[in-house]
């Protein structure tokens, strides 16, 4: 009786460790990415400043210049070259991985010779999520992800 109970026991103790084998790499993983998840950042303050365009725009051309003490400067011209917008404003950044503009347009390449009114939109704010592409600093504001994006110039 008693090898039948050992035999069961070890059925059992089999069966309860091969689970966990099979989770050792998720768990890796999961641990991984919350310690990379957990980290501060990955930007500091001062490589973020420098001029900014956007990827792939056709209806508009635009310019962010982020400068020190969290100002920064912006020129906005319309398909045919001609500045429609030029302002200055704040910039913050959130666990050095977001970027927030207290006010300005949030341009999303739409055609404002067609549209000229969406310029009248500046008052609120907006952000983007802050990463590198092609080895340079981006920063993307589109409402889905990989849209609207600004790469860094110098």
């Amino acid at each position: 009786m008693k090898n039948w109970i050992d035999s069961i026991r070890m059925f059992y103790d089999t069966l309860a460790k091969r689970p966990l084998e099979r989770m050792k790499p998720l768990i890796s993983t999961l641990f991984i990415g919350t310690f990379f998840l957990s980290c501060d950042g990955q930007f500091k303050e001062n490589e973020l400043y420098g001029y900014y365009a956007p990827i792939n725009y056709k209806n508009t051309f635009d310019t962010i210049q982020l400068q020190p003490h969290r100002k920064y400067h912006r020129r906005i011209y319309d398909n045919k070259s001609n500045l429609v917008l030029e302002m200055d404003g704040k910039w913050n950044l959130e666990k050095n991985t977001v970027i927030h503009f207290d006010s300005g347009f949030l341009n999303l390449d739409r055609d404002v010779v067609l549209f000229p009114e969406l310029l009248n939109d500046t008052s609120e704010g907006w952000a983007g999520w802050i990463d590198i592409k092609q080895g340079r600093i981006n920063f993307c504001v589109g409402y889905h992800e990989g849209e609207n994006c600004y790469l860094k110039l110098n």
